[in-house]
């Protein structure tokens, strides 16, 4: 009989939305909290299980101590506690894209009292409507040079108008053989 190319394991899905398997933190739905899953490690990924349904799907992490977190399964908890953000054991994985970094440091920098209060909002639009379109507002609002505010994000994500479109720069050929001249003067 063919053999099985993965190993079963069942955890318990604790209070914050995480698994612990092998050592590792890997997040599922909020839904979860306090069932039993069953999960499928392969060797390159891991599939959770609920009820005999997939759940979800992660790439496997390799090693110990570390964690693969969606901030779509944990943002709704965030919310409620926005001052536990800070301090958040995983909050480097709450970064879907280098723009929401870049975001986060400016409001850090503009408005240092409603900081994490107000990217929590905006991640929360992510993980609700669309990654992709709060993505792309907050790249127009960094190109531009605009206030960036959970606000801000809101009206443009409520408005539905085209976003200004970012000038691409033209990048001229460079003549390379201008530098065999330079090689030809330091070995003669």
């Amino acid at each position: 009989s063919r053999m099985e190319d993965f190993t079963r394991i069942s955890v318990k899905v604790t209070h914050n939305c995480t698994i612990n398997v092998r050592k590792n933190v890997y997040s599922v739905n909020r839904q979860l909290i306090g069932e039993r899953v069953n999960v499928k490690l392969y060797a390159e990924c891991l599939e959770i299980w609920y009820s005999s349904v997939l759940v979800d799907q992660f790439p496997r992490v390799r090693g110990e101590g570390k964690a693969a977190i969606n901030y779509r399964h944990v943002i709704h908890s965030l919310i409620r506690k926005p001052g536990a953000f800070r301090n958040y054991r995983y909050h480097h994985y709450l970064f879907p894209r280098l723009n929401f970094r870049i975001a986060y440091d400016y409001l850090e920098q503009h408005y240092p009292a409603t900081a994490d209060k107000q990217y929590l909002k905006i991640l929360q639009m992510a993980a609700e409507i669309s990654e992709e379109r709060v993505s792309e507002i907050l790249q127009q609002l960094i190109t531009c040079g605009e206030p960036i505010t959970a606000q801000r994000v809101k009206e443009l994500l409520v408005s539905n108008e085209p976003l200004a479109t970012v000038q691409l720069l033209e990048v001229y050929k460079v003549e390379l053989s201008a530098y065999d001249c330079l090689l030809e003067e330091v070995y003669s």
